[in-house]
């Protein structure tokens, strides 16, 4: 029997495969930032450096979550959702950039409360659920964080939020009629916000120039070109590597058609298989733990990841509208790194209570 925890890192062991694949992502990231810039420096403006950074406080968090057991994550998830609202609130005071007000501004770097929320919000669903609570105050919390997300506006966040309350209804034991109640309520919502007007301009045009034949999404073409420059094995076995393609904002929502240019189209599927590789773990300890509380934050975690993972890329190739969504690890961006560490941290820590051993 081998112990799948190394005893070193942290005061009861981290495991090794969740540790082994988040710093296998943070790697990938930065051979990509590096790609596209091609430079090295100790400026703390490049994005490189900025990656780094991130990643290194995104450990200390991953590792602070060894100290904190899931009984305690349990017992804050109504103060973290409570918390997470009042952010929300706050962010709407803010400066206006690019017509929405989604950071707050520290300086050296943007925090954006939306991916803080993220993580309060599967906490708070998993506990409810768990206990089959679905008091009024509770309902209250879970559809102000999604109004207050989408005022911003974030309508990529919002429909992330809702199918994270879906998809953890869905797999729960929760009355039918409370998951139609929830339908009813989404449609409702959603006609009251066209009849209203209450979707922005920017939002609906990005709608309707996807769905338009005429007009084709600059950022999504120049995308798609990118990525066919990658061939099979990547830009340098396809002598493309000297060829530039300008992609917008190709660090954060399109890096992965940065990536894809890098490392090829068997580097896409490496890093999708890594993904897989990752999911299968987490779904092997939902049906080996005992607690319907880290049953449901585990299936949530996976929920949120991999919808996000699945949005950024249909974005990129084009399949659906542009929606800003990050792709877990591999972006630039501090809020969601950090964010994203917390919830490796969080189930690492699961991880270490089940004890898992080969």
């Amino acid at each position: 029997m081998i112990n799948r925890r190394i005893t070193i890192l942290g005061p009861e062991g981290t495991n090794i495969y969740v540790i082994f694949q988040y710093l296998i992502f943070c790697v990938i990231s930065w051979f990509t930032l590096f790609n596209i810039t091609n430079e090295i420096g100790l400026d703390i403006q490049n994005v490189l450096v900025r990656q780094i950074t991130f990643t290194l406080i995104g450990l200390i968090v991953f590792f602070l979550f060894t100290y904190v057991s899931i009984s305690n994550i349990f017992g804050l998830s109504y103060v973290l959702m409570v918390s997470s609202t009042i952010l929300l609130i706050g962010v709407l005071f803010t400066e206006e950039s690019l017509g929405a007000r989604r950071r707050y501004d520290l300086g050296v770097f943007d925090f954006q409360p939306s991916e803080f929320t993220k993580i309060a919000f599967v906490i708070f669903l998993a506990s409810i659920i768990s206990q089959k609570r679905n008091n009024l105050f509770a309902v209250a919390l879970i559809f102000s964080n999604i109004l207050l997300i989408y005022s911003q506006p974030d309508l990529g966040t919002t429909i992330i939020l809702l199918s994270v309350v879906l998809g953890m209804y869905f797999i729960s034991d929760v009355k039918m009629k409370t998951l139609f109640a929830f339908l009813i309520t989404l449609f409702i919502s959603f006609f009251i916000l066209l009849e209203f007007d209450l979707v922005s301009a920017f939002q609906v045009q990005r709608i309707t120039d996807f769905y338009s034949a005429e007009i084709q999404d600059f950022s999504q073409r120049q995308s798609r070109l990118q990525i066919s420059l990658g061939g099979f094995l990547g830009d340098s076995a396809s002598n493309t590597e000297n060829i530039s393609i300008f992609v917008p904002v190709q660090t954060t929502d399109f890096i992965f058609s940065s990536f894809a240019k890098s490392f090829g189209f068997i580097g896409c599927v490496a890093l999708l298989f890594f993904w897989v590789f990752f999911g299968f773990r987490i779904y092997s300890l939902i049906i080996t733990t005992d607690s319907q509380f880290e049953k449901f934050l585990l299936a949530g975690f996976m929920i949120l990841l991999y919808l996000q993972i699945l949005i950024n890329i249909a974005t990129v190739v084009g399949l659906i509208p542009l929606t800003g969504d990050p792709f877990p690890l591999l972006s630039l961006g501090g809020s969601s790194i950090i964010a994203v560490s917390s919830i490796f941290g969080i189930i690492n820590r699961i991880f270490i209570e089940n004890n898992q051993v080969i």
